[in-house]
């Protein structure tokens, strides 16, 4: 039986909206496929405002630290009244996270949002944004980040222009200090024509070359170890000797340190400071003495200068040195008669003489002395016999009538 156009069953109407969900669904997998297009992600708007947009367009990408987080909704001109830094205000969408994580703990207050060419040829832009620092606060819904723009294909060509330019300004005045060299001129034109620079340039090569073939052979000899050098360079001995004086010198300064020796204690013993503190001061009051008596002594001397006192008067008496030159002569003489009684006596001249050189009275002093030591003893024996035996030396004889 065939179905009426008119009448739409039910099998049909569910079919078209299987069809319909169909469409829809596969219209948002092509959109969200792009990645600019998710109804259930949330975003954040941020603002930036530059001094030119300079191919800045909506849908522009906009990046932070080179990561793709959103893109540009909108980019509009300011009123006239903006600064001239701030004309164009640029609107962009970005991901509220990343990596699963906040944005804003990305994005801060002290982030910097820039314009960068996405080539060197074209001239589109997008917005990089610098991470923020601990420093700065989390960003908030339409905050204006501080920007700053990069240098633009077009600030390059007119920089190039300048430069054009400049070098053209330049290039007469080189072009006349080139010709002159050409010709001899100037010291330039010596240097670039004079032969004789050449010659002497080529003999100071050649001299370098010799020198350096020199320093190379003794390098050579140094790391053979010839010579002192070489020694001193190459022997491990000296090394050794370096290292054991160092280890002694340690070991001597650990000593000092610890008080052992005449040099640990006199740098850590305070008795020692205390000793020395007092002969400093015993030093001062001698030296007070000292200048005191150098004061005596230059009264001294003055007295003595002016003829004052008895060794004043000896010092400027004339009379004093006369008798003083006189008895001198005298003493003179008496030595003189001396020195003659002397050789007379060595001579065997006279009492003396013969007292000195006769060995017969020389013998006789000895017999004598001998005697004398002889008699010394007997009578040493004569009083211990009486002190022994006194009744043998004491008999009194009594008789009556």
């Amino acid at each position: 039986m065939a179905t009426s156009r008119n009448k739409l069953t039910f099998s049909q109407l569910r079919v078209g909206i299987f069809v319909l969900f169909g469409l829809l669904v596969l219209a948002f997998l092509i959109l969200n496929s792009t990645g600019d297009f998710n109804p259930f992600e949330k975003k954040l708007r941020l603002k930036a405002r530059f001094a030119a947009a300079d191919g800045l367009r909506e849908g522009s990408e906009v990046q932070l630290a080179g990561v793709r987080i959103g893109k540009v909704r909108q980019v509009t001109l300011l009123e006239p009244g903006a600064a001239e830094d701030a004309k164009i205000e640029a609107v962009m969408v970005v991901d509220q996270e990343l990596g699963g994580r906040p944005i804003s703990e990305r994005i801060r207050t002290d982030s910097t949002a820039q314009l960068i060419a996405v080539s060197i040829l074209a001239n589109d832009k997008i917005i990089n944004i610098s991470p923020g620092t601990e420093e700065g606060q989390p960003v908030k819904e339409d905050h204006v980040l501080d920007s700053s723009e990069a240098i633009s294909i077009n600030q390059l060509t007119k920089t190039g222009n300048d430069l054009l330019q400049q070098i053209n300004k330049l290039a007469v005045p080189t072009n006349e200090i080139l010709n002159k060299a050409n010709r001899g001129d100037g010291t330039l034109g010596r240097i670039v024509n004079d032969e004789s620079l050449y010659q002497n340039l080529d003999a100071t090569v050649a001299e370098t070359k010799l020198t350096m073939v020199k320093l190379q052979t003794t390098i050579d000899k140094l790391n053979k170890g010839d010579g002192t050098a070489g020694q001193f360079i190459n022997n491990p001995e000296l090394y050794n000797n370096l290292n054991r004086t160092v280890a002694q010198l340690e070991s001597i300064s650990t000593d000092i340190k610890e008080g052992r020796g005449t040099a640990g204690k006199f740098v850590t013993d305070d008795a020692l400071y205390n000793e020395t503190r007092a002969a400093i001061i015993d030093l001062r009051t001698t030296a007070a003495k000292v200048n005191a008596i150098a004061d005596d002594l230059k009264l001294i001397t003055g007295d003595l200068a002016g003829g004052s006192g008895s060794l004043g008067k000896f010092l400027k008496d004339e009379q004093l040195y006369e008798n003083a030159r006189d008895t001198l002569a005298r003493f003179n003489s008496t030595a003189t008669r001396i020195e003659n009684i002397l050789a007379d006596a060595q001579a065997g001249k006279g009492t003396l003489g013969r007292l000195v050189t006769d060995e017969t009275l020389y013998n006789n002093i000895n017999q004598t002395a001998s005697n004398i030591n002889q008699l010394s003893s007997e009578g040493s024996k004569l009083i211990y016999d009486f002190r022994q035996n006194p009744r043998k030396y004491l008999r009194i004889r009594v008789s009556i009538f």
